[in-house]
């Protein structure tokens, strides 16, 4: 009975904007065996879009399955570190822990910011492919140019495919055909690169990453023309999807697709309707199938915009703006550069 009656006191407490402040302004600190910033269940509670009685059972430990570690972080957007202002801590994995999830919605909404004005990522797909980028490993982009003018040193350490032809040749070096030379230098190319960078030369078919057809020519690497090749393996093709579908779900109800101009400043550089929609469509994605209020969206958007015109007034020389357009925790930011993610 205690916990229903908890329960019940949070959620009449939530349907009150502002009840909880008392709460929220106690000092804060990571916990790192939780991986959880201590007050995170009443920041969920506070700023969730979700019923209150879902916030309810979060306040009083009895969250659902769906609460994600970014939750418990105050970061609902899954944010890096860079020494952001309300970054306490950070996870293993570099995710950050903010003391208030105001801070985090405000960051993201900074982040934003330079993504779309200063980046030129006007579309979903260009931000998302940077927010939340491919971790199957380096696409080898390989230059036939350079690889011309560069003359192979030496062979890989076991050779490439690893076929006993290729073996004997690398543990035989420039001893090949040019006797009393000395041994080759060995490739400082790590072994792993090559067979997941290139597919395999025609002596090792079948031996790549990648299935090769009969009528595979010679890797590009080896045809000495001056053009580039990308080659990207096949597990990206997993990141590739997520990242597709991230985007599309990022851009819904703002753009026609995921390639198309989001619209989220206008010329003057100041935010549309379009950032806070986009906020809690990321939002959705990051922490889903949770969401976040459109309260706290809407301050963080006021908040950053706050922080830009703190910004160019610093580096104008002019009078910080009056702390009250924005808490001037925030205002700071415009005395110090700010930190790439």
């Amino acid at each position: 009975m205690a916990f229903e009656a908890l329960g019940l006191l949070a959620a009449l407490l939530l349907g009150q904007p502002g009840a909880l402040d008392p709460l929220l302004s106690a000092d804060v600190a990571f916990r790192p065996r939780e991986r959880a910033v201590s007050d995170w269940r009443w920041q969920a509670a506070q700023n969730l879009d979700a019923s209150p009685g879902v916030r309810a059972n979060i306040l009083v430990g009895r969250e659902p399955a769906a609460v994600t570690r970014c939750v418990r972080l105050n970061n609902y957007w899954c944010i890096k570190r860079a020494g952001w202002t309300g970054e306490i801590a950070a996870d293993a994995d570099g995710h950050v822990a903010f003391r208030s999830a105001a801070d985090g919605a405000t960051v993201a909404a900074l982040l934003l910011r330079r993504y779309y004005v200063v980046d030129g990522r006007h579309s979903a797909l260009a931000i998302v492919s940077h927010w939340a980028p491919a971790s199957c490993g380096l696409s080898a982009s390989v230059s036939r140019y350079a690889a011309a003018r560069t003359a192979p040193s030496g062979l890989a350490s076991r050779g490439l495919g690893r076929t006993l032809r290729a073996r004997w040749l690398a543990a035989h070096g420039h001893r090949v055909g040019a006797v009393g030379r000395g041994r080759a230098q060995v490739s400082r190319v790590p072994d792993r690169l090559i067979g997941a960078a290139l597919p395999a030369p025609t002596i090792a078919l079948g031996l790549g990453s990648a299935p090769v057809s009969l009528s595979a020519a010679l890797p590009d690497v080896l045809a000495g023309s001056a053009a580039p090749a990308t080659v990207t393996g096949p597990a990206c093709s997993g990141d590739t999807a997520r990242i597709a579908n991230y985007a599309a779900k990022a851009a819904a109800g703002i753009a026609a697709s995921p390639t198309a101009d989001l619209g989220l400043f206008d010329a003057a550089g100041q935010p549309t309707p379009n950032l806070a929609r986009l906020m809690r469509n990321m939002a959705a994605v990051e922490i889903g199938p949770l969401g976040v209020s459109t309260g706290l969206v809407e301050t963080a958007v006021a908040q950053a915009a706050a922080v830009v015109a703190a910004r160019r007034a610093a580096a104008s020389g002019g009078p910080v703006p009056s702390p009250g357009a924005a808490p001037a925790s925030r205002l700071n930011e415009g005395r110090r550069p700010e930190p790439t993610p």
